[in-house]
Parts: C-alpha cells; sequence; structure tokens
C-alpha cells in the first residue's frame, strides 16, 4: 500500500471517529460536572450545604407549595429537560355554545366563576352541583339551602331584577327563568354589558297534555346542561340516579293503567279554578279535566268543574316559611265551597295542598311522587315521598327538612 493510501486512510478515520470521540467526551465531563454538584468538594462528608443529612435514595420531598432555589447553587450543569403539559389541567378553560330552554344559543367561557341566580329552583340545581361558593347575587326567592341566606339579594325574582347591583358583581353569567326575557329593558341592558344569559324555567313551561316527558326527565336534562356551564359532573349524575329510580318506578307502574281506571283530576293554580295545562296529572295516573282546553292557563267555571267531577283535586300554593297554617286555611276554603259539595273529591276528602317547590328543580321527583300517591294510592302504598325529600336534602345540602310541604301530611 502506498504512502498515498495511507494518508487518505488515515483522514477518514479522523473524519469518522472525531465526532464519536467528542460525543463520549461532552458525556464525561458532564458527568464530572454532576458529581462535583453532588459531593463539592468544601462539603462535610454526609452533610449537604446547609449542614443537613443529605437525602438517602429512598427519601421523598415534600413540595407543598413552589420550591425555593437556594442562592448557594452558583452553577448549573448542561440538562436535557422536555417540555411538558399536565394531561387533565384542573381549570381549563374554554368557550362553549349551549342551547338554554328558551331555544337561545348562549356563548359563554367555562367553568364559570361568578355566578347570578334569580330563581329559586336554579339556585338549589346550582347548589347541588356543588357550585354555591360561586354565586355572587341572587333573587329573594332563593333561601334554599339556608347557607345561601348570606349571598346578596340583587332582585325580586327573574322579572324584577336589579340591573345595577349585577352590573357591579360583574358576573360571568346569570341563571333566570322565562319571566326576564318579558322585562325588556332588563334584558337588554343586562346583554348589552356582554353578560351570558341562561333562560330556563326549573319546570318545563308549556308541556303538552300528555307528552313523554316527565317533568323529573326534564330536570335531569336541565342539571346536566347547567353541569356543562358550572361543572359538577358527578354530583349531577349522583342526584340523576336516585331521581330517575323513582321516575321509572311511576313510570312502570303507571304504564299499564287503562284511562277507566285514571280518575279525574283538578289541578288548581293559586287562585280558585285557574288551572294550567301539564302532563304531570297523566304520568301520576290520572286525567286532568282541563287537558282538552287550548289557553296554557286557562280559568275553569265552577260550573264545568260541577259537570266533570273530579274525584280528586290538588292545589299549589306557596308558604315561603313552610306554616302549616297557610297549607290548613286554603285546604278548608275548598272543603267549603258551596258549589262543590256534590263533587267526589268533596264528598270523599280527596283533595290536597301542595307547595309549589315540591313542583320544580331538584325537588320535583318528590312531588311527582306524591301526585302518585294521591291519585293512584293503592298503587304506591309503599312508597314515601317525605323520606325521598328528607335523603335528598341531606345527601345534596347535609341538612334537615323543616315545616310543612303538603296537606293532609
Amino acid at each position: 500500500m502506498g504512502k498515498t493510501s495511507v494518508i487518505i486512510l488515515l483522514l477518514v478515520f479522523a473524519v469518522v471517529a472525531a465526532p464519536i470521540i467528542y460525543h463520549f467526551y461532552l458525556q464525561y465531563t458532564e458527568s464530572r460536572e454532576s458529581e462535583s454538584m453532588t459531593h463539592p468538594s468544601n462539603q462535610g462528608e454526609g452533610e449537604n450545604p446547609q449542614g443537613s443529612p443529605l437525602l438517602s435514595e429512598s427519601s421523598e420531598i415534600s413540595t407543598p407549595g413552589s420550591l425555593e432555589v437556594s442562592s448557594r447553587i452558583d452553577h448549573v450543569p448542561h440538562l436535557h429537560v422536555p417540555s411538558f403539559t399536565p394531561p387533565n389541567p384542573p381549570e381549563e378553560y374554554r368557550v362553549i355554545t349551549i342551547t338554554d330552554n328558551a331555544g337561545r344559543n348562549v356563548t359563554v367561557t367555562v367553568p364559570v366563576q361568578r355566578i347570578v341566580s334569580l330563581n329559586s329552583g336554579l339556585t338549589e340545581m346550582l347548589c347541588v352541583l356543588g357550585a354555591q361558593g360561586k354565586i355572587i347575587g341572587r333573587d329573594a326567592t332563593s333561601t334554599m339551602p339556608p347557607s345561601i341566606l348570606s349571598v346578596p339579594v340583587v332582585g325580586e325574582n327573574s322579572y324584577q331584577p336589579n340591573v345595577e347591583a349585577i352590573l357591579e358583581l360583574k358576573p360571568d353569567i346569570i341563571f333566570a327563568d322565562s319571566m326576564l326575557a318579558y322585562n325588556t329593558v332588563a334584558m337588554q341592558q343586562l346583554e348589552g354589558a356582554g353578560i351570558p344569559i341562561f333562560i330556563s324555567d326549573p319546570t318545563d313551561p308549556k308541556p303538552t297534555p300528555r307528552s313523554n316527558t316527565t317533568v323529573v326527565d326534564f330536570t335531569c336534562n336541565l342539571l346536566m346542561k347547567m353541569a356543562m356551564i358550572v361543572g359538577g359532573e358527578m354530583r349531577a349524575s349522583e342526584y340523576i340516579q336516585l331521581a330517575q329510580y323513582y321516575n321509572n318506578l311511576v313510570k312502570q307502574r303507571i304504564a299499564s293503567l287503562p284511562n277507566e281506571k285514571r280518575p279525574k283530576v283538578m289541578w288548581e293554580w293559586y287562585a280558585p279554578y285557574w288551572t294550567f295545562i301539564s302532563p304531570a296529572i297523566y304520568h301520576a295516573g290520572g286525567i286532568n279535566i282541563a287537558e282538552n282546553m287550548t289557553v296554557y292557563a286557562p280559568v275553569m267555571s265552577p260550573e264545568f268543574v260541577v259537570e266533570q267531577n273530579p274525584q280528586v283535586i290538588i292545589r299549589m300554593i306557596s308558604s315561603p316559611t313552610h306554616d302549616l297554617n297557610d297549607f290548613v286555611k286554603i285546604w278548608q276554603e275548598i272543603m267549603s265551597r258551596p258549589e262543590l259539595q256534590n263533587v267526589d273529591a268533596i264528598k270523599n276528602g280527596r283533595v290536597y295542598i301542595c307547595d309549589w317547590k315540591l313542583r320544580d328543580g331538584i325537588l320535583a321527583v318528590v312531588g311527582y311522587l306524591y301526585f302518585a300517591k294521591w291519585i293512584q294510592p293503592t298503587l304506591f302504598e309503599d312508597v314515601d315521598p317525605a323520606k325521598v325529600m328528607a335523603e335528598i336534602y341531606q345527601r345534596f345540602f347535609g341538612i334537615t327538612v323543616e315545616g310543612t310541604f303538603v296537606y293532609p301530611p
């Protein structure tokens, strides 16, 4: 082999081997630097710069807060640190568009942190979702759970909001019932301020007389929509599991009930003979005597009621203090109406007074059970709505039921 060939081979070897040798050299120097950081020459054996025992391989470092870097570290070795993004950040803000129960598309950044609620049923549902700490304003009717009373009142109800007070609070969203839409001035002012407004009655406002969707189905669907905005999907699922158990129980027992075994029911609202069209009576095993009327909330004539001869009368009232006397007074008034003395419901004492709170929100399932028990007592003899209500209050609010909600008990 000639000199030229030898020189060429040496050059090729140098080109190929040099990067490899340099790579091992870098690893060696970095290893030495790392050792100098772990075992500095001015450090006593078995101690760190502060004089504390060194951590063993099995020691754990507790990091409850932010870590403070010691000022004595004056040299940082070359480190290759990969970037890291937590797979599921606990508070990942995003923008969603959701359709409220008024058919409006509501765009909001979630999860929201500052909430104004202008309906008691919606307030209770927010609290079930664990969002009570986010409620910064409420209406005067929102009194449950009792701890909500410490939240400032920013309106009498959805129809009478204190717009100025609400704007000062700078909420991320407002929850209100359909009455807010009738106050066009307030609605325009709040929307003009850029505040998202989610409108829904806590019970279906205009259902058909015999729709398949029960009030419990409606409530559960609404609760999941609200959970998408405020969080609390797990708590929503817990409530839905409980409510749907009783919802399905009623559905199964009523499913094969023929019309001839369904008693006629007069469902009276807040004033004599004022009624409304709703599938609640049919779902509970009865027939609403006003179901064929074309007006959603008609006032029936006494003559019409006598002609229909209902076997059951259910009257709704609103009793903020849940005073027994409020219920007894209304019950006695209905029982003593001269024009109804020959009606079966009066003659057989099947007149029942129900607090409106049992017809919407988280207590809708309780009202549903009471209706079924009043209308079909034999089918639901084993059902105790009062116990179901007590379970809901205890599980989701941690409180006991106080006061009167139905009469006779």
